[in-house]
């Protein structure tokens, strides 16, 4: 950016209840908001402006509050500068009309080709030329939201298995491997006849992180077709997926692998593989008593051109109101983007190098899987745009666990509720692209 000053003008951003620090915080013995507040600080002074959060509940339950709160103030006339939430609930916010095309806006100082802003999740949503929402390294929860797989390095070795970082570094890393690894590991330790926390299992993961091992094989939700528009993936409805989820379904009722453990049972030191954000490593997996480390997810196989791991939903995506007045624009765009290239230069090294790479990394190796999964970070429209597609990114979670709502099988998803998610992309196509003739 050149230098500016908007002479201790404030900029007023609304933002929610994330997971980890994001938005302001004071300095002192935490690594993480101390970073956050020397970004705040340095935007303030190279851009002269006083930044103001307001903070509202904005994640999944909160979604419909969070959208009323800027719509109320939308039909006042007033408005703040920036807004920030849950992926959802932002993407809720845009599809509303609330937030301006992005790539619209004369005069701007945005930059989203830059790289702090994250290709991927610009890719997924853009609308022709129009970008209502964004993420990237403005956001301090969009490092530690990308799924991987983490290990446990002492029952690797214990049952003579070989090492998943070899596997990765050798091009050896596919799901065939990861069932050949998982098979018949499966022991019943507290004898309780049920599968839980307390039996050694193979493979881990909550229902919605069971759908990040489908995406990993190269499944994605959705794509764009010749027209541009949205339509699920024909890969998701077809051979590939019906194939990989009957797979799923077998191991589980095998009980190699579970969608109902948690990460106790990985953290007490039974679990061979669970699947998991990378972030995990700086907080869920502190109680592990002994080395564990992470690696991507497994590829479909040997062929596949690169990993894919799949970010959760609570990275927060950010947008400017449709409402600023135009005047305010060449401050707001200068300060969301200083926000996300001091994130890229304070932030994001500080959790990554420091606390991720380096405090919770076991040895080089894990570090350097953690650099990998950072930098095939992959969102899809269907993540991001969930609630307006029925939630298609948690079907395959839904179906494991025999959720009535969805089927208990994939081909009984296929055919009978998928048609409706169709018909709800066919609704945000329409929605999306007549938003962008109005900015």
């Amino acid at each position: 950016l050149p230098s500016i000053n908007f002479e201790n003008d404030e900029v007023n951003i609304l933002c929610w209840n994330s997971e980890q620090p994001e938005f302001e915080t004071e300095y002192g013995d935490n690594v993480i908001e101390n970073s956050i507040w020397e970004r705040n600080t340095t935007v303030e002074e190279r851009l002269g402006v006083l930044l103001t959060f307001e903070q509202t509940p904005g994640d999944v339950k909160n979604s419909g509050n969070y959208r009323d709160k800027v719509l109320t103030a939308w039909n006042s006339g007033d408005y703040w500068d920036i807004v920030a939430a849950h992926t959802r609930t932002t993407a809720i916010c845009a599809t509303q009309g609330l937030l301006k095309n992005l790539n619209g806006i004369d005069d701007s100082y945005l930059n989203l080709d830059e790289p702090w802003w994250s290709s991927s999740a610009i890719d997924a949503t853009k609308v022709g030329n129009s970008v209502f929402i964004c993420t990237g390294d403005i956001s301090t929860n969009l490092v530690q939201m990308a799924y991987c797989l983490y290990f446990n390095v002492d029952l690797v070795e214990s049952f003579g298995l070989d090492s998943p970082y070899d596997l990765v570094n050798n091009n050896e890393w596919t799901l065939e491997t990861l069932l050949t690894m998982i098979s018949d590991t499966y022991v019943d330790q507290n004898n309780n006849d049920i599968v839980d926390d307390g039996d050694r299992i193979g493979l881990v993961g909550a229902y919605y992180a069971w759908p990040a091992l489908l995406h990993g094989c190269g499944v994605p939700l959705t794509t764009r077709n010749e027209a541009g528009n949205y339509v699920v993936h024909s890969d998701l409805k077809g051979e590939k997926a019906d194939r990989l989820m009957t797979t799923f379904e077998d191991i589980v009722q095998m009980k190699d692998a579970s969608i109902n453990a948690s990460i106790s049972g990985f953290t007490s030191g039974n679990v061979l593989f669970f699947i998991t954000e990378s972030g995990a490593g700086m907080n869920k997996l502190s109680e592990a008593g002994f080395e564990y480390g992470c690696v991507p997810l497994p590829k479909y196989d040997a062929q596949q051109a690169q990993y894919y791991s799949t970010v959760r939903q609570p990275a927060s995506f950010y947008g400017i109101m449709s409402n600023v007045p135009d005047k305010r624009l060449g401050e707001v765009t200068a300060t969301l983007e200083c926000l996300a290239s001091e994130g890229y230069r304070q932030t994001t090294p500080v959790i990554f190098d420091e606390c991720m790479k380096y405090l919770r990394a076991t040895s080089q190796e894990m570090s350097d899987m953690l650099e990998l999964i950072r930098d095939t970070a992959w969102f899809d429209l269907a993540r991001i745009y969930s609630y307006e597609t029925r939630y298609l990114c948690d079907a395959p979670g839904y179906v494991l666990i025999d959720n009535e709502s969805y089927g208990t099988t994939w081909a009984g998803y296929v055919n009978g509720k998928l048609s409706t998610v169709e018909e709800k992309l066919e609704e945000l196509n329409t929605t999306l692209q007549w938003l962008a003739t109005q900015n």
